[in-house]
């Protein structure tokens, strides 16, 4: 019976040892394995207060150039919105979790014009194309912007989860508190609650249809709501490439956004 508590005891000792933090949770969640480009047509759906729904199609492309992950989101339809370009130059962290802010550029072909949009600040927290998503939200956060702090475990849609809350270190976003679940056996995001200054609510994200692409995992619908306006945009990927060696430097630019022959 001594020997049995012993050994109890040592298998206690060595889980807390091996137990992850909030910090190493949220880190593996960004070392999962990702493509070196990604071609990607989805459907944007944006649902508003009055239950009134508009439809995009958009056409997502990504590209990893070891220094710069470089990604370019293109409207397809309707008319009033085709041609409507974003890319993003995002760059990887460091040892110690910081990076440099991402570039970004926001082209808007009915006034032929391309607009920088700056990737902290009032910029990255206004909505994207009219949606419950934020530009920050497209873009990598930095590891080094948050406090982490493990809150437990919670069944999110039947997937036992880390429940992990992330505050901001300066406190200055408009969402400056999220709680992200993330599965505790693949790490991938299946929600993440987003606070505001007064700590209230503000909007819900909730990720699933989890698939695996050429052995990547991937998420293939993404559903971001406002519980204070009522409203919801909903993306979901419909035809996904992955590792596609004919994707064209040339197009992650400024140029072709403005040129619109992005396909």
């Amino acid at each position: 019976m001594k020997r049995e508590i012993v050994l109890s005891g040592l298998i206690m000792m060595c889980a807390d040892i091996f137990a992850l933090d909030g910090y190493q949770i949220v880190k593996q969640m960004k070392e999962i394995p990702e493509p070196e480009n990604s071609s990607v047509n989805a459907v944007l759906t944006i649902h508003s207060k009055k239950g009134n729904e508009r439809v995009r199609q958009i056409l997502m492309k990504t590209k990893d150039f070891g220094e710069v992950k470089k990604e370019v989101i293109v409207f397809k339809t309707p008319k009033d919105v085709e041609g409507v370009g974003y890319l993003m130059f995002d760059y990887p962290e460091d040892a110690s979790g910081n990076k440099k802010d991402s570039d970004n550029w926001l082209y808007m072909p009915a006034m032929k014009k391309t607009r920088r949009i700056a990737a902290s600040g009032t910029d990255s927290e206004s909505q994207f194309m009219g949606t419950d998503f934020t530009y920050e939200d497209i873009g990598e956060r930095a590891l080094s912007k948050d406090d982490y702090k493990l809150l437990g475990e919670e069944t999110v849609n039947g997937v036992l989860c880390y429940k992990v809350e992330c505050v901001s270190k300066s406190g200055k976003e408009k969402d400056p508190r999220r709680i992200v679940y993330c599965g505790k056996e693949d790490f991938l995001l299946r929600k993440c609650e987003f606070f505001d200054r007064q700590n209230a609510l503000h909007r819900v994200l909730t990720a699933s249809d989890v698939q695996t692409i050429k052995g990547y995992k991937v998420t293939l619908v993404m559903k971001m709501e406002n519980v204070q306006t009522e409203t919801w945009s909903k993306i979901e990927m419909k035809d996904v490439v992955y590792d596609n060696a004919s994707i064209d430097d040339n197009i992650f630019t400024v140029a072709s956004l403005e040129r619109e022959n992005i396909r």
